[in-house]
């Protein structure tokens, strides 16, 4: 049987609640290594969401580097983001719900500890700070999910991985979260979310960033009754 034109052979899908609604998470392991393209991959996506045809779907990339659909699909707002690590693709959407939601993704796997080098790029200050005179020592599991955060949260904003590990602290306890954002504390809006793949040992991390709501202003109201 010939699948639906929306159909990606070997795709794999499930939902991911969010504070934001639920999120698409696919992934596709591809069998000889060669990952398939992110933007293949969001494009079955998106298909398979509205039910047409793949080649109707078109993904273009906005001024900061983040996959988007192209302006003539006239969809409601959705949200994309993809990421791939070996043979592994992710790409996540998300119906926005509001204007200004993004979300993006990270993935990555080390079959053995991380060296120096990376640690120190994936650590914050902070982190750094609490030890001095210490090698820099973190479970391979725990520098994973930090340096996925790191990514995704780059993806998120369209931000370098780079300027991502520096001015992005990323905090593992009591919960996985955003801690600092440049100069800003406790950024609000942001949500962090930890993914597994069946199939795969990679670690993902899916983040989310939600403005938040801006206050209403009051406007001044005077009677005409009152003027004089």
């Amino acid at each position: 049987m010939t699948p639906p034109p929306h159909t990606l052979t070997g795709a794999r899908h499930r939902r991911v609640p969010s504070a934001a609604g639920p999120v698409d998470l696919w992934w596709h392991i591809a069998p000889h290594g060669r990952p398939v393209p992110g933007r293949l991959l969001l494009r079955h996506a998106v298909a398979a969401r509205r039910a047409r045809p793949v080649t109707t779907v078109t993904v273009i990339r906005d001024p900061l580097g983040r996959p988007e659909l192209a302006p003539e699909h006239n969809l409601p707002p959705l949200r994309l983001t993809a990421a791939h690590c070996g043979p592994v693709t992710v790409a996540a959407l998300l119906a926005a719900p509001r204007d200004g939601t993004r979300i993006g993704i990270g993935i990555e796997h080390l079959a053995s500890p991380p060296p120096p080098h990376l640690l120190r790029f994936a650590l914050g200050p902070g982190e750094n700070a609490a030890r001095p005179g210490r090698p820099v020592t973190v479970p391979r599991e725990e520098f994973l999910t930090l340096w996925t955060a790191g990514e995704a949260i780059a993806r998120t904003l369209g931000w370098s991985l780079l300027r991502a590990l520096v001015d992005a602290e990323i905090a593992l306890r009591p919960r996985l979260c955003l801690a600092r954002l440049g100069h800003e504390t406790a950024p609000r809006g942001w949500q962090l979310i930890p993914l597994t793949l069946p199939g795969a040992p990679h670690t993902v991390t899916l983040a989310l960033h939600q403005p938040p709501p801006r206050p209403r202003r009051e406007h001044p109201w005077t009677s005409p009754a009152g003027r004089h």
